[in-house]
């Protein structure tokens, strides 16, 4: 395999599974996201050039995958906490079975190990549930100002804003109003059981959620204006990313 190949090949797979683990995490950018595909690509070659006994390789690729999420989120660890675990899965299970396909006794046990326990981190993982509160206190910042709400998360609310991919928080008109941009919107399409329509959405410049005294960066969102009254007792509905902060 060439070197162009073999650049090409690792910085796709690397920047796939970065994509996908911040789509999840509803922190994504492609900038700091690049960076970190690109630091995985450096680490594979540096690996290639100096190659360690197999069953080190496993631990090092956790240490690498840790400082690529910082790269490609928030510092937020709340809110890479499980793509994180599910990536460190994969390469603990990856790199055991492939040292267990290698000769030598110390590889092979060492293949073992990871191998076990990435399994267990999985089954884990798998059994664990979360205790979730559906209810949030978002507070909301734009170059306008400043406003503080009650949200729902809705575990039903999948849209996305199309450009960059980013959840979308929906509020009312009447909630947001002192705090709407001039110009920067968007226009979202929806459809749902009740019919569909186009919501005006903007990029705030930060959201918090509020619990107490304590105040968590929640995941970069666009925020969709709802010209009529949303139904039930809320007047805003949270991406089900939101769910994560609220316990």
């Amino acid at each position: 395999m060439s070197i162009e190949v073999f650049l090409l090949v690792n910085l796709a797979a690397d920047l796939t599974l970065l994509c996908a683990a911040a789509r999840c995490s509803g922190c994504f950018s492609w900038r700091r996201t690049l960076a970190a595909a690109l630091l995985a690509v450096g680490f594979a070659v540096v690996a290639a050039l100096f190659p360690l006994p197999h069953f080190v390789l496993p631990a090092q690729s956790l240490l690498l995958i840790l400082v690529s999420m910082l790269l490609s989120g928030h510092l937020d660890f709340r809110s890479w906490s499980r793509p994180a675990l599910l990536l460190c899965e994969a390469t603990l299970l990856s790199g055991g079975v492939a040292s267990i396909c290698l000769s030598g006794t110390r590889t092979q046990a060492g293949g073992v190990l990871c191998a076990v326990s990435g399994a267990l981190l999985t089954a884990l993982t798998c059994a664990v549930r979360r205790t979730t509160r559906w209810q949030v206190h978002v507070l909301l910042r734009s170059p306008a100002g400043t406003v503080r709400f009650t949200a729902l998360v809705d575990t039903g609310n999948r849209l996305r804003e199309p450009i960059s991919g980013l959840p979308v928080l929906i509020a009312e008109a009447k909630l947001v109003r002192n705090v709407l941009p001039e110009d920067g919107y968007r226009i979202l399409s929806f459809g749902s059981v009740g019919g569909s329509g186009r919501m005006a959405c903007f990029k705030p410049s930060g959201v918090w959620i509020e619990r107490g005294r304590h105040r968590t960066r929640a995941p970069d969102v666009w925020v969709a204006v709802s010209a009529h009254p949303l139904p039930g007792a809320y007047h805003a509905l949270a991406p089900c990313e939101f769910a994560y902060y609220a316990n």
